[in-house]
């Protein structure tokens, strides 16, 4: 290739990708077909004078995201690749892609809601700025209280300036009929009648074999959670029970304070935020379920989704 040639493809190259040009004026300044600019444009890359990289901003898979987006019918996905497959390492990596998700999509027109967990605890801590909205818990109180759904309320309300509807009860009651007299309570009616309302959905996945779950623990202590294994429970959104398949399971619906299967499955998005291999199952039934409608999770767990039958 001559120097005539290789200055023309340079130029062309450089009104195209440096100054914003189309291929009309560039045609116009060159006395030459659009056509003919089309094929300079390939040229150039092929000859090495165009060179394109693409630089993820974070440690996003973009070709697994993009297969599970696939696979699954997701609105959005993230593999997140960490440096470490420690949990609390796990957690943080998610939680931060989770914080910056919900920056680029929360607008003042949403009304967020919010389950709890250790990768949500994670994520409230990276959240550094939202639009003015509201924020409801989407369940009751279960786990440590650093990670409870009354204090990751409270943060994210923080942040958001917006009105906190925490719901002061447990996750997991004694009977129905306690259950029913809770949801009677003006603080946690107010909480119940936003359920409907709800535009941003962010949940945890909880699994129950292997167990790792704060609704799994609170249902071991009733001396019921064998049973619901034995109904084939492999994990939970909020309060809502599946099997592997994705099926609900509810037998324990009327014990739970929390927002029903159908409430979840109204909301127009509902991003889970989990990682770890040992979810797999249950981040797949959830998916399945129609619970969730876009994830966040780490590499690994992604690689087993996909493997998934």
């Amino acid at each position: 290739m001559g120097p005539d040639e290789l200055v023309r493809l340079s130029l062309a190259a450089s009104r195209y990708y440096r100054d914003g040009k189309s291929r009309v004026e560039i045609a116009d300044e060159l006395g030459i077909s659009r056509f003919k600019v089309a094929r300079m444009l390939e040229k150039a890359q092929e000859v090495g004078i165009v060179r394109i990289e693409i630089d993820t901003p974070t440690a996003v898979d973009l070709e697994l995201s993009a297969g599970l987006r696939s696979k699954f019918g997701l609105n959005r996905a993230f593999a997140v690749a960490t440096p470490s497959d420690s949990s609390e390492v796990v957690q943080d990596a998610l939680g931060r892609v989770a914080a910056d998700l919900l920056q680029e999509i929360v607008t003042s027109d949403d009304l967020l809601g919010l389950t709890a967990g250790r990768t949500l605890d994670a994520m409230t801590r990276h959240l550094t700025r939202l639009p003015y909205c509201d924020v409801v818990a989407l369940g009751g109180v279960a786990g440590p209280v650093e990670e409870h759904g009354v204090e990751i309320i409270r943060r994210v309300g923080q942040v958001s300036g917006g009105r906190t509807y925490p719901i002061f009860a447990p996750l997991f009651v004694a009977s129905a009929d306690a259950a029913r007299a809770l949801r009677s309570d003006r603080g946690i009616a107010d909480a119940y009648a936003r359920f409907t309302r709800v535009t941003i959905g962010v949940v945890a996945v909880g699994s129950w074999n292997p167990p790792a779950s704060q609704l799994f623990d609170a249902a071991n202590e009733a001396g019921i959670a064998q049973a619901l294994i034995a109904e084939g429970a492999v994990g939970e959104v909020g309060a809502t029970l599946f099997d592997r398949h994705g099926r609900i399971i509810s037998s324990i619906d009327d014990r739970s304070m929390a927002i029903t299967a159908e409430q979840l499955r109204a909301i127009p998005e509902v991003i889970a935020v989990a990682g770890g291999e040992a979810k797999t199952d249950a981040v797949g039934a959830a998916i399945e379920s129609g619970l969730v409608k876009s994830l966040v999770t780490d590499v690994h767990l992604a690689r087993c989704l996909m493997e998934r039958d």
